[in-house]
């Protein structure tokens, strides 16, 4: 942050128009922020055309815009969805142990990426590359794949059209074309299934979590070695997370 002090100046001062909870004054703003008044206006005009702040003219205060308030509310949105499924991932992690070591998943798509928003893990884990908060390619994970099978091609077309689509490890689709391929495939068996595309020796397999409208809200996977896939029965991990996703979709109004 200290390689780009605007940067750390613009979200200082949202979250301290935040804390604040109501319009105040550039020079109350610039005082909490020990900064000049003439930097907290430049920040405050350019939050102002970003619609993040408001400027209050009759009461020359300032205070937070719309976009802020849309933000918070999109990351509120996500609270039912972790509420519902970090249960049911508690429950699908215990239910392989202690014979196979896995761990769950709950991810949304974010544009071409899928979101991480929870992850259940066992005592003794795994050492994975997901995380909560990390974004990975969509069309790599067996999360992403789930949603990606639900959008329409147009929303696909969109996101991965003209373009070569990036590998971590060598495998999985490369372009469209390959993509749609396996999104068809793994809508017919009903779960997507990756297998060595995200990390080598890895594997996932991912059922979709869906609204009323039948559009997918999230992805719900789980991950072990790929070695392990062998030792379990594919069909009995699928029916496993197929069961749970349609619980939390039921909770969303999806009863299809």
């Amino acid at each position: 942050m200290t390689r780009v002090p605007a940067a750390a100046r613009t979200l200082a001062l949202l979250q301290t128009l935040a804390e604040i909870g109501q319009p105040a004054t550039a020079d109350r703003l610039a005082k909490r922020l020990n900064i000049p008044r003439s930097s907290c206006y430049q920040l405050l005009e350019v939050l102002e055309e970003a619609g993040f702040a408001i400027h209050y003219e009759k009461e020359k205060r300032w205070g937070l815009g719309l976009s802020a308030w849309e933000l918070g509310s999109a990351y509120r949105r996500h609270e039912p969805l972790e509420r519902l499924a970090r249960p049911a991932l508690r429950e699908l992690v215990a239910g392989y142990q202690p014979k196979t070591t896995v761990v769950g998943h709950l991810g949304v798509l974010d544009g071409s990426d899928v979101l991480y928003l929870l992850e259940e893990r066992p005592a003794k884990s795994l050492k994975l590359v997901t995380d909560i908060g990390v974004r990975l390619p969509a069309h790599l994970t067996a999360s992403g794949r789930s949603m990606l099978g639900f959008l329409e091609i147009k929303q696909l077309n969109a996101s991965f059209s003209g373009r070569e689509l990036p590998t971590r490890t060598r495998l999985g689709p490369k372009n469209l074309r390959e993509l749609l391929g396996t999104l068809e495939a793994e809508r017919a068996q009903g779960f997507a299934l990756e297998i060595d595309e995200v990390s080598l020796g890895y594997a996932s397999v991912g059922v979709a979590i869906r609204d009323g409208l039948g559009h997918p809200i999230a992805g719900i996977a789980l991950t072990l070695q790929s070695i392990e896939l062998g030792k379990l029965e594919l069909a009995q991990i699928a029916k496993r997370l197929s069961n749970a996703a349609a619980e939390i979709s039921r909770k969303f109004g999806h009863h299809g």
